[in-house]
């Protein structure tokens, strides 16, 4: 486990609660100065506590209307070769927001959430993901929704900084 500051918690915690405040917004909230939350944040991302930043984006603004939930088992562990070629195919199309590799529901062993502007444009993304499969895929379930359908967007805020508050040890 990685040992933070009370300072570079702090941090963190305003980071995560919002990774536009800037350097000097949050020297204010914590009554210090600009270049120390600089060399704190630098320091963050040195320790790979911070891997990037991102943005949520309104996905029905930009003309997506319809996200796909896919759950699937890979079949056969030892082609590792087209099991490595599938994985790189997959987290390289643009329409994947999500991909994860584990243990679920059935012996689903892959979950994929992606975005689609209608139907036709899913029905194209599946088959590019059919074709690449081939036969090493088995037990694909999906379940589609319409952007609208989504009440509450996937977020680290709330359980990041409750494990931060909780769990992190300080060094002195």
């Amino acid at each position: 486990m990685i040992k933070l500051t009370s300072r570079e918690k702090q941090v963190l915690t305003e980071l995560i609660k919002n990774c536009k405040t800037s350097d000097q917004e949050i020297a204010r909230k914590l009554k210090t100065s600009r270049p120390t939350i600089l060399k704190i944040r630098k320091r963050l991302e040195e320790k790979g506590i911070i891997k990037g930043y991102t943005s949520l984006i309104d996905f029905e603004k930009m003309g997506f209307n319809i996200q796909a939930v896919i759950l699937y088992r890979w079949k056969d562990y030892s082609k590792s070769e087209e099991l490595k070629s599938t994985i790189k195919f997959i987290t390289s199309l643009p329409e994947v927001i999500l991909f994860v590799k584990g243990e679920g529901i059935g012996n689903k062993t892959d979950l994929i959430i992606s975005i689609h502007e209608d139907l036709k444009d899913y029905e194209k993304f599946i088959r590019k993901l059919k074709y690449q499969w081939k036969d090493n895929v088995e037990n694909v379930d999906v379940f589609l929704s319409s952007i609208d359908g989504i009440f509450k967007n996937y977020e680290f805020s709330s359980p990041a900084i409750s494990k931060i508050n909780e769990t992190i040890i300080y060094s002195k």
